[in-house]
């Protein structure tokens, strides 16, 4: 989906109906802004929370990477 938006004098953007049904946006959720190669803005929600998001990330490791928290 490729949708046109214009900045705003405020360097504001309005995501667009179709983009934020797509994503099941609603007010005050928050989103990542990835810029790639100078010239693509990508948008995703951000979790809820992202610690529990990030949880276990390294699991597949076998191995506890931060041994100085005591686990």
């Amino acid at each position: 989906m490729s949708l046109s938006v214009k900045m705003s004098s405020k360097h504001q953007i309005v995501v667009p109906r179709e983009a934020r049904d797509a994503l099941a946006l609603k007010a005050g959720d928050r989103l990542l802004v990835t810029v790639r190669d100078d010239s693509v803005v990508e948008l995703e929600r951000e979790p809820a929370d992202l610690v529990a998001e990030l949880e276990g990330l390294f699991a597949p490791l076998g191995r506890n990477v931060w041994p100085e928290l005591g686990e």
